[in-house]
């Protein structure tokens, strides 16, 4: 019979044993008590989710929220589980879900809410001026449509609502939250009647839809512009937003189904945007020789990613690249030693002072890794080894949403 969690813990207390085995079978319990768990000195943090490319298991599995300290130790949260799931951090605490509940993780405690939603999470945001926490989630085709849901947590509660289309990307302008669909859901039938929205290659592909998201109007979302590009590979979860213009790259076909990579800036104003196509010093597309087109799509950057004029971003095979938003000229900026391939994978965030990074290597054995690179020179600041994730997971979960503090 497995035991609860909590009794697990009292038992190694009592019997004072020298290495006490989980009540899943891993060694090392290093499972907090919810009661008792703080955020301490924690300086990286990130969401184990069950691989969902695995064989459906006969019962739903957790998922963990890792608390990474400075010398690799860790606390683990259990929460009832989520795909795809992110983190948010601000001065309020260090905000993350599963589907039944909302977190707040303070200095002094961790709080939570109800909320039952769907189990794929696209994004997280932290509120201006710690007026809490944003996030969207994927609950699906609904009918003749597509559903996401929008949810609000603060420091007394949360609430949810429903919008209509799948908003892989968002962007948090000031306040405001947008969203940017390559399914438009119910919404898709609307843009027949603008010149440009309709794919000559394939009719039936979708263009890309602007929405404000939060806050809701007239309790949904508002529809602000369509951009005609259509098999956009756009899904970087979290993109940033400046003065009301979020930029972000694109990968998509156009009208005619002829391949574009460029950088993108949406006016969330006016709905109007412009694109410059990526290029390297000498004028040549990227994909000639800086960037292999087929690995564009796991790059990584998130919504602090743009610096003085340039976007910046991790590419697959490691290197940090920094392309300018007014000419989409492209250039590679440092490697990482972090690639993103078959064997492994890496993600980035970005704070105004430093560039940080977690990599999972799919040999179940090796640890999970951090590095913090210094933004401005490039220079490793520290790397951290999290030993004790794969022997006890295996193959079974992924490294997914990482979060550092927001002054690092």
């Amino acid at each position: 019979m497995r035991l609860p969690r909590l009794v697990a813990l009292a038992a190694c207390a009592i019997l004072a044993l020298t290495a006490c085995t989980s009540p899943d079978g891993g060694a090392d319990l290093d499972i907090a008590d919810p009661d008792a768990v703080k955020l301490g000195e924690t300086v990286a943090t990130f969401y184990l989710s069950p691989d969902t490319s695995a064989d459906k298991p006969a019962e739903k599995q957790p998922a963990y929220l890792v608390l990474v300290r400075a010398d690799g130790s860790k606390q683990l949260i259990e929460t009832s589980g989520m795909t795809e799931p992110h983190v948010a951090w601000s001065d309020a605490g260090l905000f993350f879900s599963d589907d039944e509940r909302d977190y707040i993780l303070g200095k002094d405690r961790l709080v939570s809410f109800a909320n039952k939603k769907a189990g794929h999470q696209q994004s997280a945001f932290a509120l201006p001026d710690n007026k809490g926490f944003v996030a969207v989630y994927n609950e699906g085709f609904s009918g003749a449509g597509y559903a996401n849901q929008v949810a609000i947590t603060t420091s007394t509660g949360s609430r949810l609502y429903p919008v209509e289309g799948n908003y892989f990307m968002n962007a948090l302008c000031g306040g405001v939250l947008n969203g940017i669909a390559t399914d438009g859901g119910a919404h898709f039938a609307e843009s027949a009647t603008i010149p440009g929205m309709r794919s000559k290659a394939d009719p039936g592909a979708q263009p890309e839809l602007l929405s404000q998201l939060y806050p809701a109007t007239e309790g949904k979302e508002k529809v602000l512009a369509w951009r005609g590009v259509f098999d956009a590979g756009d899904h970087n979860r979290h993109v940033p937003c400046r003065d009301g213009v979020i930029t972000f790259l694109s990968d998509y076909s156009d009208a005619d189904g002829e391949p574009h990579m460029t950088i993108v800036s949406w006016n969330t104003g006016n709905g109007a945007y412009t694109e410059r196509p990526l290029v390297d010093v000498q004028g040549r597309p990227i994909a000639d020789e800086l960037v292999d087109r087929e690995t564009f799509s796991q790059k990584s950057y998130d919504a602090k990613a743009v610096r003085d004029g340039h976007l910046e971003w991790l590419a697959a095979d490691g290197r940090i690249m920094s392309t300018e938003t007014a000419s989409g000229v492209t250039k590679p900026r440092f490697d990482t030693g972090f690639a993103s391939n078959s064997g492994s994978a890496s993600q980035v965030v970005f704070t105004e002072r430093s560039v940080n990074l977690v990599n999972e290597t799919f040999d179940g054995k090796a640890p999970v890794r951090i590095k913090r690179f210094d933004r401005a020179t490039g220079k490793l600041i520290t790397e951290i080894a999290v030993p004790g994730i794969a022997e006890r997971f295996g193959l079974r979960y992924n490294v997914r949403g990482m979060a550092v503090p927001p002054l690092s």
